[in-house]
């Protein structure tokens, strides 16, 4: 007899912090997380809207899309979307200073390097703070319907 495809919705985990840092080398780090891109926006054109996003690849998540976001309030969200789920969760605007100020610092230093600046570590360290902090609350985690073609 022929096995079924469930039609159940994909399993909805909970966000873990990212394994990397000093006890895995360079080239195992790069094993388990994938930095494809970062990016920082920094809007006043009518109010304070800034934003951190990145693109990495996990083994434990697949592709994440992650944006952590400022907006003035006395907190900030950071949204996490794999190819299933996206997640949504508030935190403390402390945490969101402490990380863009030294993003945009190491940025600068990196200026007269050889390599170019990935901000792999300070996202890394970001969502991981983000996730441990009692001062961050899940609001919400969405199952994505992608249309197949």
């Amino acid at each position: 007899m022929a096995k079924r495809k469930s039609l159940r919705s994909p399993q909805i985990q909970k966000l873990e912090p990212l394994l990397y840092g000093e006890d895995l080398s360079a080239p195992e780090w790069r094993n388990y997380i994938d930095v494809l891109a970062t990016k920082i926006e920094l809007n006043d054109y009518d109010w304070m809207n800034y934003k951190v996003l990145a693109e990495i690849s996990t083994k434990e998540y697949g592709e994440l899309k992650i944006e952590f976001a400022y907006f003035g309030a006395d907190f900030c969200t950071m949204k996490v979307e794999n190819e299933n789920i996206i997640y949504s969760f508030e935190f403390a605007t402390i945490i969101f200073q402490e990380h863009i100020v030294r993003y945009i610092q190491k940025h600068i230093k990196s200026w007269g390097e050889t390599y170019t600046f990935n901000g792999a570590e300070e996202v890394i360290d970001f969502y991981n703070h983000v996730l441990v902090s009692p001062y961050t609350v899940e609001k919400s985690r969405q199952v994505i319907r992608r249309r197949k073609h």
